[in-house]
């Protein structure tokens, strides 16, 4: 009886780890939000802003045949490739990111303030490759 209580601590602690794939799929339901200015199928066109296929595998600012705002053009360079630090703090707040890097202001002017909410898109763009 005394294993009881050890083995609920050891369940509840697992329970508090989301699943693998459980917060990519809240991320996808998340991405409905930005399907007005993006796409994030293979070879999925461009609108007001790039199609996000393999973002999170290409260097910023790299998506064929997307013209990038000038502020995000001079922060090209610092971002680099993008990881989920950086795409972290550019979804919270795309021209504040840029300005911290050198550049300018963002096209993008939406913000996903919730960091759980971040952490479930960027999940969900690391899955499209």
């Amino acid at each position: 009886m005394k294993r009881l209580p050890c083995v609920l601590a050891i369940a509840l602690a697992l329970a508090t780890f989301a699943a693998p794939g459980s917060q990519a799929a809240d991320g996808e339901k998340l991405m409905k939000k930005c399907k007005a200015c993006h796409t994030w199928n293979e070879g999925g066109k461009k609108k007001v802003g790039p199609n996000l296929f393999g973002v999170t595998t290409r260097p910023a600012g790299s998506s064929e045949g997307f013209k990038y705002s000038k502020g995000f053009r001079k922060a090209q360079d610092a971002i680099g490739m993008w990881d989920d630090t950086k795409l972290d703090a550019y979804l919270a707040d795309p021209s504040r990111y840029l300005k911290s890097l050198g550049g300018g202001r963002s096209r993008m002017t939406f913000k996903l303030k919730k960091e759980k909410d971040r952490a479930a898109v960027i999940d969900y763009l690391g899955t499209l490759k």
